[in-house]
């Protein structure tokens, strides 16, 4: 009997530890860089990734006028869960940064994006600064993606 009890304790033992080491290892991909992360974030990594900035230039016979959203990465497959996917964009002035535009969105689905806003026109800012972050959930990790971007009124971001 006492060799039976041991080696349930052993099989409980080696059970606990498992889950231990699998536990460390989420733990460790939910808190790297997206470089350096686990084998499942960096196949999300590959298919989703880092938000989208989506810049349209439109025009109507009152004027031009710049249109802005953030997005989830065009590879990312219908139906992932994004837990949150928030962007900001500055305006760039000499009198330093303004915040023209802010949304989020939690709780969604791929793909997902954010409302689609006009900044405001070239006579009133010339160069922008955004900046956005998605999370993802992934059973009970959530990998976090960071982006930014600079761009000047009339060109793309980089």
């Amino acid at each position: 009997m006492k060799g039976i009890q041991m080696a349930n304790m052993g099989r409980r033992g080696a059970v606990w530890g498992a889950a231990a080491a699998v536990s460390v290892m989420f733990m460790g991909a939910a808190s790297v860089p997206a470089e350096a992360a686990s084998a499942p974030v960096q196949r999300l990594k590959v298919s989703c990734g880092n938000p989208e900035l989506k810049v349209w230039y439109d025009s109507d016979q009152f004027g031009k006028y710049l249109k802005v959203w953030f997005q989830t990465a065009k590879g990312c497959p219908k139906g992932r869960r994004v837990d949150s996917l928030g962007g900001q964009i500055y305006c760039k002035s000499s009198s330093g940064p303004k915040l023209v535009y802010r949304e989020n969105v939690t709780r969604k689905k791929a793909p997902v994006e954010t409302l689609t806003k006009t900044l405001p026109s070239k006579s009133k800012c010339k160069s922008f600064y955004a900046e956005a972050k998605i999370a993802y959930k992934i059973g009970e990790i959530t990998p976090v993606f960071k982006d930014t971007w600079h761009w000047n009124w009339g060109n793309y971001p980089a």
